[in-house]
């Protein structure tokens, strides 16, 4: 990856195929780990409408794959369908990760090539804890109800997924969440291992550091409880993403492109806070010229240097 800023002309990128794209920031559930509740007013409970999201396009036609996902709940997005058949209609494969709460029609979910549900805890009164304002009866039989329509053939092309993000706090339900997941028959259990939200020049950076310290202690239980499911003879897929640095490794910055419901640049899906580091506004400035501007340089060759780079030297603690 280095070759790739060898010289003056290979710094120009080409354009990214895929964007995880926010489309509201409106949200059902309080989740404390959650920063939606600070964002700004103009920012809060904000959706993004089809005209939007064309435009976005319109600057980065060569997108093949969009994951519809930000610091809301994708399914609050009233122009959702909208936005879904313009996908389709541009040749665009959609994604998107969810709490499980909403279940829209068959018809709008089969227009997903995934869905992905978070569910970070089998037991109802600790999943009620870490999701508040969820209700685990309800979500468990929203993927029920989903899965049956699988079952009679009505979602052929939609992979349904649960996503887990584990701490010191539920990896003793690891085994647990991969029951349920057996038993709901869905295609594939993800682990995530927490990460930190932010950066050292937040006021929210050391308390969440503290909590990230306490589980990266124990990130040797979950490798080790999470190769045994791997290894054993699994009805469905575990897949396991690490804590480990990802710094020099990290594809985001010359492939993929985050943009804030407001239309904002960000680094990646976790440091999307425009306020704290951003690019630049796909609807204030091309994106051509965001894209292969200085500060998005500069940004990758401190990546590819090992030079400082506030934004991404910690990741993902």
């Amino acid at each position: 990856m280095s070759q790739i800023i060898s010289n003056t002309l290979e710094k120009i990128m080409p354009l990214p195929n895929y964007a995880q794209i926010e489309v509201t920031t409106r949200c059902n559930f309080k989740c404390g780990t959650c920063s939606r509740e600070s964002l700004p007013k103009n920012r809060l409970n904000r959706d993004m409408t089809l005209d939007e999201f064309k435009y976005i396009h319109s600057q980065i036609n060569t997108l093949k794959t969009v994951k519809l996902q930000g610091l809301g709940e994708p399914f609050l997005n009233k122009y959702l369908d909208d936005i879904l058949d313009y996908c389709k209609s541009m040749g665009i494969e959609c994604t998107t990760i969810c709490n499980g709460s909403i279940i829209p029609n068959i018809e709008t979910l089969s227009k997903f090539s995934n869905v992905i549900i978070s569910i970070d805890s089998a037991n109802k009164n600790t999943f009620e804890t870490y999701r508040s304002g969820g209700n685990f009866n309800k979500i468990i039989a929203n993927i029920k109800q989903i899965i049956q329509h699988k079952k009679d053939g009505l979602l052929n092309s939609t992979t349904i997924r649960i996503n887990s993000v584990l701490t010191h706090l539920n990896y003793q339900e690891i085994e647990d969440i991969y029951k349920l997941a057996c038993e709901l028959e869905v295609y594939k259990l993800e682990f995530v291992e927490v990460e930190n939200w932010y950066i050292e020049s937040q006021s929210e950076y050391l308390p969440s550091l503290d909590f990230i310290n306490e589980s990266r202690k124990i990130s040797q239980n979950i490798k080790s409880k999470i190769d045994d499911l791997q290894t054993a003879t699994m009805p469905i897929r575990v897949g396991h993403i690490k804590s480990t640095p990802r710094k020099s490794t990290c594809t985001w910055p010359f492939n993929n492109v985050f943009i804030t419901v407001d239309g904002f640049i960000t680094p990646c899906c976790i440091r999307m806070d425009p306020n704290v580091f951003n690019f630049g506004n796909i609807y204030e400035e091309k994106f051509t010229d965001i894209w292969n501007g200085d500060k998005y340089i500069s940004f990758r060759e401190a990546n590819l240097s090992g030079s400082k780079n506030i934004v991404c030297d910690n990741c993902p603690n």
